[in-house]
């Protein structure tokens, strides 16, 4: 902390006072805020289990924040009504529309998934990628990171080196980026 050294006099006291105002004003700045965001129990479990040496917060914030690999930000609430309409996971969807499976079978009881709403601490900055990257898909921050924080547990690292060469030679055939093709055969 940095003091200032002062005497008994009262004629710099209105630079003391200014310059004392100015370092709580910086101290203000660096509060961290919350968001909000959907997460089942299980899924949070899972989360913890999988990645032991990070948080569940952090982790959180970064999905929320970068994009899925191969799999556009926009396919994303196509695929989640989809998969939950074919009573089916993400990643059984996906594999069949890509044709790596056979039409799946449904996995999921009649339980439904208990989602709660939890309250993670960021920083402005990310707070605001988070709700532009909402915003663009038109959806609440509760939505996106509903669908967001689930696609990106389960659509990591899920198509194989081959599997990707071999999309990659397909979408050269209809001259489209790999991404593209992802996408093209995920709404066909």
């Amino acid at each position: 902390m940095n003091f200032k050294r002062t005497t008994n006099s009262t004629e710099n006291l209105e630079d003391f006072i200014d310059g004392a105002e100015t370092q709580k004003d910086t101290k203000k700045q660096k509060r961290d805020v919350f968001i909000q965001v959907i997460l089942s129990r299980e899924l949070a479990d899972k989360i913890k289990k999988r990645y032991p040496k990070i948080s569940l917060t952090k982790w959180v914030e970064q999905a929320l924040m970068t994009e899925i690999l191969h799999i556009k930000d926009e396919l994303l609430s196509f695929i989640y009504q989809k998969a939950e309409w074919h009573n089916i996971g993400i990643k059984k969807f996906i594999k069949f529309k890509m044709g790596l499976t056979e039409a799946p079978q449904s996995n999921k009881t009649n339980e439904e998934e208990k989602n709660r709403a939890i309250g993670i601490r960021t920083n402005k900055n990310n707070r605001q990628i988070i709700q532009n990257n909402a915003k663009n898909l038109g959806m609440s921050i509760r939505a996106y990171s509903e669908i967001k924080i689930k696609a990106s547990y389960e659509l990591e690292d899920i198509f194989t080196f081959e599997e990707l060469m071999q999309f990659k030679a397909e979408a050269m055939n209809y001259d489209l980026e790999l991404d593209e093709y992802i996408a093209m055969r995920i709404k066909g």
